[in-house]
């Protein structure tokens, strides 16, 4: 497995992406950072696509070898990255098979969540703590699922990502981000403060997003575990179905 620097080597590739899409989209299109994996740096016929915020994505007419070279990295990411690999794939056996072939992974799912195109209003009560996140309050987001979880450093995420969050007394009660941007989809990343939970804040924030990102011309996407009732329960109150489910793998070493 190589690591490829010349991402147009593999644009034959893009129009298998179905899943997650997104996340190897903004790599390849250079607007999030991410790594390349391929079987062949001059010709490659797979490749896998992970993203800084460890989702990852297998293209192309990969082998065996290649599932277990990519095994590899998620039991032993290499120096530099994020130390996180979520594998998202297909519906697919075969595939499955294989992954698992390495005992120490274990399978999850995900919903595939779609926008339909709801529209709805943010209480004006709260304007006043809404903002747009900002070097001005950037650290104040905390939490697992905030920019940092998807962008290296701040500049970045403020060159190239979006998002708005609900601040009190110097404390973040929620926020709402562009965790994955290519040039055509949004992912949104929520996170609403432990003591805040229940209030409506979350959707608040995301709402926005929504409303931001359609905006801009782009498609708003949102994906969750199976396991993550309440995200899912805030993307269908801003407006998404859920389509399908689909399998995710990562290490439990």
């Amino acid at each position: 497995m190589i690591k490829l620097t010349d991402y147009r080597k593999i644009n034959h590739l893009v129009d298998q992406i179905r899943i997650e899409k997104v996340y190897p989209l903004s790599i390849l299109e250079g607007i999030q950072t991410g790594e390349i994996f391929v079987d062949d740096d001059e010709a490659p016929t797979a490749a896998l696509v992970w993203h800084y915020c460890g989702f990852a994505n297998i293209l192309g007419s990969y082998d065996e070898n290649f599932i277990e070279e990519t095994m590899k990295l998620m039991q032993d990411p290499p120096e530099g990255h994020s130390g996180r690999m979520a594998l998202q794939t297909e519906n697919d056996s075969h595939l499955e098979e294989m992954i698992l072939r390495t005992p120490t992974v274990a399978k999850h799912e995900r919903y595939i969540l779609e926008f339909a195109g709801k529209k709805y209003i943010i209480p004006h009560t709260l304007d006043a703590k809404l903002k747009e996140i900002s070097h001005d309050n950037y650290e104040l987001m905390k939490g697992k699922i905030i920019p940092s979880f998807s962008w290296p450093n701040q500049e970045e995420f403020i060159e190239n990502g979006f998002g708005y969050c609900l601040v009190e007394e110097g404390q973040m009660m929620a926020c709402a981000f562009a965790s994955g941007v290519s040039k055509e989809y949004v992912d949104i990343g929520v996170e609403t403060a432990e003591e805040c939970r229940g209030k409506g804040y979350g959707r608040i924030v995301a709402a926005e997003m929504v409303k931001e990102i359609l905006s801009r011309g782009k498609t708003p996407i949102w994906g969750c575990d199976i396991r993550n009732e309440a995200s899912m329960r805030l993307a269908c109150s801003v407006g998404f179905e859920i389509v399908g489910i689909h399998p995710w793998y990562k290490s439990e070493k």
